[in-house]
């Protein structure tokens, strides 16, 4: 699968990653910088043999993705599927793309190919309840409703309490939604 989409007159492209990419994947994963705000300050401390592992699984339950801007490799996101809905994860891990609107203009497309390709019924994920921005993505850009927050339910690795918040949009509001915001302009 690969998508494209236009923003701020840069081509974004979603590829399906490929075994290929392990190292690049090895490098932003084991980075406690860019993987602190999902509880793992100190990386994930996983191996390249993991990461391909990740990358060539056969189950077809979840697929994982390299996000570009032109040919540069920005970040990654992935989904679990379980019937028709689907739990999406994603990470802009360059720096220099964050904060850009970069994340919400791929989700949006993203949720467009679940929903019409895919026939997703339901989209969901979650994020540290201490990642605001991500926060504010899913519930103001994307309209997704906060559904639970499970707090203090683990520990990271330096020994900090944690909790997790979860978010979901069905097919139904993520329309109505969509249709609303284009009657108002």
């Amino acid at each position: 699968m690969e998508l494209t989409l236009t923003h701020n007159d840069k081509t974004l492209t979603i590829k399906q990653a490929q075994e290929a990419d392990a190292p690049l994947l090895l490098y932003w994963w084991n980075d406690g910088e860019i993987m602190a705000h999902a509880g793992f300050p100190l990386g994930l401390k996983i191996d390249l043999e993991k990461v391909i592992h990740s990358i060539t699984r056969k189950d077809k339950k979840g697929v994982l993705f390299i996000i570009y801007c032109a040919d540069t490799p920005i970040g990654e996101m992935s989904y679990k599927v379980e019937g028709n809905e689907y739990d999406f994860g994603i990470k802009i891990c360059n720096k220099a793309f964050q904060s850009g609107g970069y994340g919400t203009a791929i989700l949006k497309r993203f949720f467009e190919y679940l929903f019409n390709v895919k026939n997703a019924e339901k989209i969901t994920c979650n994020t540290n309840l201490k990642n605001i921005r991500a926060q504010l993505v899913y519930e103001d850009k994307l309209k997704m409703k906060r559904v639970k927050t499970l707090y203090n339910n683990w520990t990271n690795q330096i020994g900090e309490l944690c909790s997790t918040t979860f978010f979901e949009i069905t097919k139904d509001e993520y329309y109505k939604n969509k249709n609303s915001s284009n009657a108002s302009k």
